[in-house]
């Protein structure tokens, strides 16, 4: 896999979500604000720090299934951003660019899990 994790294009991906997600909660707004944007903050800044676990151990067996786990946090702040638009807490243009780039982050981290299960995950 060579290289520093920063140049890992799913980490910078699942970091700018996580910033995304940050800059987002601080605008959700009405009762029981804090309780969807904490949980949906705490969530997106998991998975850039599952995906450095799993480069840390290597991508292979071991570190595949921080993969994994990376990849069911970015299914939680879709739930999180749907439930927060529904209520009418958040921007309708933001919630899909959140939903967007989860999407896409859920997406990198399969190519990169079948990637790792080749076994072409060398340093």
């Amino acid at each position: 896999m060579g290289g520093d994790l920063g140049d890992l294009r799913v980490w910078q991906a699942a970091a700018e979500l996580a910033t995304a997600a940050t800059r987002a909660t601080a605008g959700f707004r009405g009762p029981g604000s804090a309780a969807r944007s904490d949980p949906l903050a705490r969530a997106a800044v998991s998975i850039p720090a599952n995906i450095a676990e799993g480069y840390g151990r290597g991508f292979g067996r071991d570190g595949a299934r921080f993969l994994r786990i990376a990849r069911g946090s970015a299914a939680e702040p879709e739930r999180h951003v749907r439930v927060a638009a529904g209520a009418g807490r958040s921007r309708r243009e933001g919630a899909e660019a959140l939903l967007a780039a989860a999407r896409e982050v859920r997406a990198m981290l399969g190519g990169l899990l079948r990637h790792a299960a080749t076994g072409a995950h060398g340093r």
